[in-house]
Formats: C-alpha cells, structure tokens, sequence
C-alpha cells in the first residue's frame, strides 16, 4: 500500500473530477479519453428492483464457522478432529495411543484407514470453488485436522477412544480423551485456531466435562486439575483457577478465568498435579460477553458487524459443497447439528478439510439471519454429493429430513421439531420462504429425479414456498428460482455484465446468481489473495447488469464471504479475518455501496460509445430510485479502464434539479491495491469517500478516475413527474 497522505490525497483530488462540466472541463480532464462514452439515465423508463437482490452466501468454508463467526475459543473441542485424522472412527478398535508423531506437523498426515475410506473425486464431478483450487493446486489432497492438542509433560500419554453414537438415531461416533500422567503430572493444551486470544481485564468461560478413575483409587484422593491462559511458551500466566472436584462420575463444571494481560496467540492449558488417569469429553471456552442470558449468544461481535453493515436483504446457508460433501459420510445434514452443544457429534468438512463441530448448527444458522434482519435461505443435500448420487427410488428418507427441517424452524413450538426448537431457547417460528434443494448438482446422476421428490413433497406441505433448483429445470421439472455460479478472471467479469440481458423474463421463474467472483488476474493465472481494486472494480461492472435485469434476477450474492487469513481456500473473499482482527476487502465495500443504493426502481441506463468498442471502453452504469416517489436518485457509474475517461451524462426527465450532489467514490492509485491488517492508517485504506458538489444540471460531462466505481446520489425536493414505481 502507498502512504496514508498519498493515497488520500490522490482519492480527493480524482474525486473532484467528477464535478467537471462539458463546459469547464479543466486540466485534469485533458487527459482523460479524447472519446467520450455517452451514458442516457431515462428517468421515464424502468421497472420494479427485486427486493432482495443483494445478499450474502454463508459457507463453512476457511473457518468462516468454526474459528471465524462462531465465537468458540477452543479447536476441535470434543477431540472428533483428532479421531478422525488418526482414523480412530474408521478402525474396529475403541482406543487409540497417540504417537509422538501426532503433534510435529501443522496439519497431522491423515491415517492411511481415512484415505483408503475416501473417494476419490474425479474433476468431472467438480465445479465452482472446488475446480478452481483442484485446478490451481496440483499438490491438494486431503489433509487432517491442524493441530491444535499438544501433551504437557514428558510423561503423559494420551489415547482417544471412541463412544457409540451419543443420541438416538445418530450415525456418528464421538471420541473422548483419556490423560495419564507420571509422577511428577502433566496436562493437556490446546492453541486454539492459530492462538487463543485474550485481553487484559476480559472475562472468559471454560467449560468441561470430566471424570478420573483415579479418584477411586485406593488412597482416595482425587487429582487436581488446574487450568490456565498462559503464553504458548508456558512462561506467563494470564488467569488460573482450580476445575474443582473431580471424581469417577462424568462431571460438567463451569469456571470464570479473568484475564490479566493482553496476547494474541495464548493456549488453555489443564494442568494434572500427580499421576492420574483423567478423561475429557468436552473443553470449551467462550468469552464471558457471548454467555451471559440462558440462550448462548454464539456470534464473534467485530464478524459480525462486518456482516450487519452490508445489510444483506438475506443469507444463503450453510452452503455450497459443505452441504454435498464429498461423499454423503462428510457431508453436512441439519439434525446432528442440533441440541445441546456437548451431544452434537460434528462431522469432517471433507470439501474444505477441516473438523467442523456443527456448533454453528441448524439453530445457530437462523440465529444469524434474524442477527441480520435478512431472509434465510436454506440449502439442503438432496441425496447428492461429489462422488455418489442416491437413486430416487431411496431419497424418502432425505425428502423426510427436508421436511423435518422446515417444522423445526418455522413449526408451531407444540409440534415434534418445532418443541425441540423452543426448548432450545426460541418458542417463536422463524419464517423460512426459501428453500434450496442441492448445490452445483446439474448433470449428476439422479438430480432431476430427486429435485422432482423434494419439489413435489415441499410444495404439497408448504405452498408458498420458493424453490431452488441447482439451474433451469425447463422442460424436466417446475423451476421458481435456479442457480447460476460464475468465477472468472477480470475482463470475462467484466464483459458478462450483459449476461442476463436475453434471458426471458419469466414471471414464475428466476435467476439467483448465488456465487460470484474474479478468481483470475489475467485469465489463467490466479489472483493473489486477497483480492485486488481491479478484480473489485470488475464485479462492480457486473453488478450494474444484474441490477440493469433485477427483473430477471431476483437474488445475487459474491461468495466466498469469510476467510481465515491462516486458511484461504480461495484466493478472493469480502472479509478476512485471524483470531483478532478483521478487515474487509475492496469487493466488500463494492458489495456494501450496492446493498445501500439498490433503491427500489431501477431507471433505464444506456452506455454507447462513438467508436462502438464491444468493451463500451470499460465503461458501465446503471441507476435506481431509491424511493417509490423517485425523489431520492443513485446513478451507478464504473471505469474498468487504466486511465481516466470523460463520460457524457445526460439525465431525461429530471424536473427538479437540485443544488449540490453527494459522490461516493472508490478508488485508489494502483489497480492492484488492496486492503490487510497491516495498515495502520485508516486512510490509506482503499475504502470509499464521499463529498457534496455543485450539480451541474441534467446533461454535463464528468471525468472517472481509472479502476474506480462512484455513486452520484440527488435528493429532489418534489418528486419527478416522469418516474413513479407505479410505471414498473
């Protein structure tokens, strides 16, 4: 990044260009194209903007869940991770030594029993995010869960062993953990993701459940356990508390442990002060903010004002591949994610290659869109993941929990799932009008046949609501909304901005653009994440044709949404974040700008340049009323270009010219800049600035800075006689 001074400055003065008139275009402008584009808004023409256009897509992916959002402290809690990696669920064993060996790699090789049970994943049946990284990695492979235990002591020993599934109707086995200390003791820790954060004077819960058979040994005396926030290095103690008393019988205690220093990469430690055998089933650590009340506030709070600020109209979730699986064995389904957080056995995110402990479950997920205010949109595994394909002669079973799924979350609390909903804290049904059935399944075998199950079942039962299929299902089955995925490299984002232009505009049928972004910066050959102006400025060209077409398109949203610095799967997110900080990047504030200007008409827009440049010289804009009156305007305008161009505007049926204009720009001097954690200065940071101008009247000339998007917003005194929403 260049100097805070510099870049501001530079952002200010390219932000005066735009004031420029046909008939005082000044130096700056000289330099600009010699052609102008010539861009008509026609304030007369347009139609009604789709009320949920913009919103976000929610995946499990680069610890968006687990480490990311969800505020839990302690990785792989409930030791599943560490069994599964070590292949503990795939032996006939029930106990398994822990070598040395288990603890010198970041991420532990996985078991050669988890790789014999793995299928293989052929790239014909990948698509999307998968493609891109089976494509950009030739070395990717399935890896274990990143190490996160580690032995305290040079005499302990640890050994996992496996309990039957631990509620009625589970598949899934659970591990726990059993601590054999010498004499002198020994412990258990654990980092976290990539450290456990802690700050001065800041409370925090850890929760256990424990047992020792040593506390019925023949002396009688339990051992004691303590725990500690200390310094990975184990030199400085930051809080310390007695877990108190322990004996033969699994217990469950809570206690408070009050920092009293600040340290980013901290470890939780239980430390054993003789020779024992102690068992854990569960550790866990919350900061205090997140448990106070008897429902668990489960959320990071800087993640999710992140979230909030983009002020999604709805949230697609939980997935994308999360939802398939690579097989059905690691695939996500809603009910084991479900009930008290100790009895939720979790399941291995075969897609992206971490344990996700389905703490951020089915109840959790709808917590998050009624945090946003945002329509849910639910994505459920009809019976398809990346290797296997259920027949439909044996999809009842899925179609069954699909229905299930829609009682617990929108069902009277009386009723069998609703009741379990209510007893976890939330009596009032949610509403849920949207239901997806697969990811990225067209093409595979079954697909039709088992959309057609889950369609007919789901209409049956709940009338009113929205389907979604994985593309148009004409003329096989009903279609009300189906997917449409893009990741691609900058000039194709750019040049796809005409891409829904022919689409018919079907009254009962419509795109949901779910996934989007530039993967690519040139076309082969992978941005470096985690993004660049550019590659932002390129999505913010495609969005002015969705928004162009928000008639045809109902919903769109960029994906992936979060990312774990230590963990991109991918090499273009909206936010970044580590254990303590956040930012977001050049595309999130390209997402925030349309989600606030999406207004509810869009004004027709025209781009023609002189020279009839198929490019229209990387120019693009569209416009909206933000009201129903059209008294508040928003005037989209895009250079996707090197240099800085002048563009004619010319604004038709405006009859109440205000005085000044406010412009919203972002830019920035490089096209490669973009923003990280390191920047100390705010300014320097390529986010959008806005400021009032003279306006000029309905027709004036206006000078883009290179690589930028800008929003010029009029607020009339009375309504425009030409526009109404009733014209839609």
């Amino acid at each position: 990044m260049r100097s805070a001074s510099v870049h501001f400055l530079a952002g200010y003065l390219t932000a005066l260009c735009l004031s420029l008139t046909a008939s005082g275009v000044n130096e700056a402008s000289q330099a600009a194209s010699s052609s102008p584009t010539n861009i008509v808004f026609d304030l007369s023409k347009g139609h009604a903007v789709e009320e949920l256009l913009w919103g976000v897509f929610f995946e499990e992916i680069q610890h968006a869940g687990d480490g990311g959002i969800y505020a839990e402290l302690i990785q792989d809690r409930q030791f599943g991770g560490l069994a599964y990696s070590l292949g503990l669920f795939h032996k006939d064993a029930t106990e398994l030594s822990m070598p040395a060996s288990s603890f010198e790699c970041d991420y532990p090789p996985l078991s050669s029993d988890v790789v014999l049970h793995s299928p293989s994943h052929p790239i014909s049946n990948l698509t999307g995010i998968r493609k891109w990284r089976q494509d950009a990695s030739p070395e990717y492979k399935l890896k274990g869960q990143p190490r996160s235990w580690f032995p305290v002591g040079p005499d302990t020993e640890l050994t996992l062993v496996k309990q039957q599934p631990i509620a009625l109707g589970q598949k899934r086995s659970t591990a726990y953990i059993k601590i054999s200390t010498g004499q002198s003791g020994g412990g258990l820790s654990n980092t976290g993701y990539w450290g456990i954060p802690v700050q001065q004077d800041q409370e925090y819960q850890l929760s256990v459940i424990i047992q020792s058979e040593s506390a019925e040994s023949a002396a009688n005396e339990a051992p004691q356990v303590t725990a500690t926030l200390e310094s990975q290095d184990g030199n400085t103690v930051y809080a310390s508390a007695d877990i108190g008393e322990i004996s033969s019988a699994w217990k469950h205690p809570k206690i408070m442990l009050k920092s009293n220093g600040t340290d980013a990469s901290a470890q939780l430690t239980l430390y054993i002060n003789r020779a024992a055998d102690v068992s854990l089933k569960m550790v866990s650590l919350w900061p205090a903010q997140n448990v106070k009340g008897e429902v668990l506030q489960p959320f990071r709070p800087d993640l999710l004002q992140y979230l909030k600020d983009l002020k999604p109209r709805y949230i697609r979730m939980p997935g994308g591949c999360y939802v398939e699986g690579v097989s059905l064995d690691d695939a996500y389904f809603w009910k084991p994610s479900v009930g008290p957080i100790q009895d939720r056995p979790g399941h291995y995110n075969g897609p992206w290659h971490y344990w996700s402990t389905d703490g951020l479950g089915a109840f959790e997920y709808f917590q998050l869109a009624e945090e946003l205010s945002a329509e849910p949109v639910w994505v459920i595994n009809n019976g398809i993941s990346h290797t296997y394909s259920v027949p439909a002669d044996q999809i009842w079973p899925l179609v069954q929990d699909a229905l299930d799924l829609i009682e617990f979350v929108s069902g009277p609390a009386e009723s069998e799932w609703g009741s379990l909903r209510a007893k976890m804290g939330h009596p009032q049904p949610w509403q849920l009008n949207y239901f997806a059935i697969g990811n990225e399944d067209c093409g595979k075998p079954w697909y039709v046949e088992n959309y057609i199950a889950f369609f007919a079942a789901i209409r049956a039962l709940y009338p009113h609501m929205r389907l979604i299929s994985n593309c148009d299902m004409d003329p096989h089955a009903p279609t009300d909304l189906f997917d449409w995925h893009l990741y691609t490299d900058t000039q194709n984002m750019f040049d796809r901005r005409h891409e829904f232009d022919t689409i018919p505009n079907i009254q009962d049928k419509k795109v949901f653009a779910s996934e989007y972004a530039v993967f690519d910066e040139p076309a082969g050959h992978n941005i470096q994440f985690p993004g660049n102006l550019k590659a932002s400025i390129a999505e913010a060209a495609f969005m002015t044709g969705m928004e162009r077409n928000s008639d045809r398109v109902a919903m769109a949203a960029f994906a992936p949404l979060l990312s774990h610095s230590q963990d991109p799967a991918c090499p273009h997110d909206l936010v970044i974040f580590d254990n303590h900080r956040v930012f977001g990047t050049v595309s999130y504030y390209v997402q925030k700008l349309f989600s606030e200007f999406q207004g509810v008409r869009y004004i027709e827009t025209s781009v023609k340049t002189g020279d009839s440049d198929p490019h229209d010289h990387g120019i693009a804009a569209s416009a909206t009323c933000q009201d129903s009156d059209c008294t508040q305007l928003a005037f989209k305008l895009v250079n996707f270009g090197e240099d800085s161009q002048r563009v004619d505007l010319q604004i038709l049926g405006l009859q109440n010219s205000p005085d000044t204009m406010t412009v919203t720009l972002l830019n920035s001097t490089h096209a490669l800049d973009e923003n990280s954690f390191d920047d100390p200065f705010k300014a320097a940071q390529v986010v959008p600035h806005k400021q009032d101008f003279k306006f000029n009247g309905p027709a004036s000339t206006v000078t883009l800075p290179p690589y930028s998007f800008s929003v010029i917003t009029l607020d009339l005194k009375e309504p425009s006689a030409a526009a109404s929403i009733s014209q839609a």
